[in-house]
């Protein structure tokens, strides 16, 4: 459903493709996010703002809730539920079982579906989260007359998600004064860091103006000395944490990061987050919002969350499951739904690890059910995008349909912005930039731009 902004920015004399290249043509956008781009901003509406922010938040409480009401308090057995392994649970977790106080921070993968209404794929927990340069997209359409004539009319805005982590991680860490010109190394893998670099050098640039030091840096380049951590013979104040939680499968990583993790227990380093937020950002706990079993556990306004909200998921194991009221055998009912249904990792990142049943033949979708089931991974009901329209050309009326993927942010109790990707495959499975997709941005009505 074409909300009312977007019908009227389409019937205007809206530029065509020359925003795409515009954004091509910055170096510090083409450094971060390549050279494909949308032809235009997507939009939303006040109130499409305040439901999603608000479902985010909801839904963002209910995980946080899962430990509690599911496993008594202990996070080491709801993380061994939604599909850690011994060793990420010894790395990130403490030996008390207590929860820590996780930042309200958080980036969604939604689509939205006929009806208006958003879908949530996946919920990005912590540190490491895409999107934060999205603010140079906004900069680039804004410079437009037609765009910026446009936001004007209308009472349109932009969320600078850049603002938006300086403000998130002075309050995760309240002894690092952010007026003093902290030093923050920008902490990847030694393994991503070889293609991510570039991105989180256009991040420190985003960071300077805040009077933030960043230092691009990977876990091998951390030296521990006795007053903190290092990086090219610089002093850390703080770790921003780009490494994840599935970096963590063999001793030997564990390892690399003991240094840092040590520094920020004794307080000698602010760490921005540690690997605990990454429990609730695990695909496996949509497997266990959806799980019939656990319907007792919450309200009524809670399953209407979770109904609304989140599309059918279970844990990817040979049991039986209740489906629209039947009670079925996961398994055989998984090999004979392939077109509905897609397979995912529980802790994979970046649509990685995800197989859409739709984009294999019979044969390869059965073999890989089998070979997954037991494993950690979960089947999730497919969600069909809406497709919206998107000038093509200039100087013509011309447009094509492209489904979007909308990372919203969760900042505190409500919208933090979004970093949109598009796509003219409207079947494809996958919506995310290493399948090619166009980068965008999203500006709205109902908030305004720090």
């Amino acid at each position: 459903m074409t909300n009312a902004l977007t019908l009227a920015y389409l019937a205007g004399s809206r530029p065509g493709t020359a925003l795409a290249r515009a954004c091509a043509d910055s170096e510090l956008l083409r450094t971060a996010l390549g050279e494909r781009f949308l032809s235009r901003p997507v939009f939303l509406e006040a109130d499409q703002v305040r439901d999603v922010g608000s479902r985010l938040s909801d839904l963002f409480d209910l995980l946080l809730s899962l430990p509690h009401r599911l496993h008594g308090g202990d996070v080491r057995a709801f993380a061994r539920a939604v599909g850690w392994s011994p060793l990420q649970i010894a790395t990130a977790l403490g030996e008390d079982g207590i929860p820590r106080e996780v930042p309200r921070f958080a980036r969604s993968d939604l689509y939205q579906e006929e009806s208006g209404r958003f879908r949530i794929l996946e919920l990005n927990v912590g540190s490491p989260l895409g999107g934060f340069d999205t603010p140079l997209i906004d900069d680039v359409l804004l410079a437009d007359p037609y765009v910026s004539s446009f936001a004007q009319e209308h009472g349109v805005d932009t969320t600078d998600t850049t603002w938006m982590l300086t403000k998130v991680l002075g309050e995760a860490l309240p002894g690092l004064d952010l007026g003093t010109g902290p030093v923050i190394g920008l902490v990847d893998w030694p393994a991503s860091f070889t293609f991510l670099e570039p991105r989180l050098r256009v991040m420190a640039e985003l960071l300077r103006p805040y009077g933030i030091e960043a230092v691009p840096c990977h876990a091998g380049q951390v030296e521990s000395r006795h007053d903190g951590l290092y990086v090219h013979g610089r002093r850390l104040d703080a770790v921003h944490r780009f490494y994840v939680i599935d970096d963590v499968v063999a001793p030997r990583d564990a390892e690399l990061l003991r240094p840092i993790h040590e520094a920020a227990r004794d307080g000698k380093t602010g760490l921005f987050t540690p690997l605990e937020p990454e429990v609730y950002g695990s695909k496996g706990c949509f497997a266990v919002l959806s799980d019939e079993r656990n319907r007792h556990a919450f309200t009524d306004g809670e399953l209407e969350v979770i109904d609304s909200f989140l599309p059918w998921s279970r844990t990817l194991r040979d049991e039986k499951v209740h489906v629209q009221g039947e009670v079925v055998d996961l398994l055989p009912y998984v090999r004979s739904h392939r077109e509905d249904l897609v397979v995912k990792a529980t802790g994979s990142h970046g649509g990685l690890d995800v197989v859409p049943g739709w984009s294999t033949d019979q044969r390869e979708w059965e073999r890989i059910v089998d070979s997954f089931a037991g494993g950690p991974y979960i089947v999730q009901r497919r969600v069909r995008p809406v497709a919206e329209q998107f000038p093509v050309g200039d100087g013509t009326r011309d447009t094509e349909s492209l489904v979007l993927n909308w990372g919203v942010f969760l900042v505190g109790h409500g919208y933090g912005g979004a970093y949109i990707r598009g796509t003219a495959d409207l079947d494809g499975g996958v919506i995310s930039q290493a399948n090619g997709a166009l980068m965008g941005t999203c500006f709205h009505t109902g908030t305004g731009r720090p």
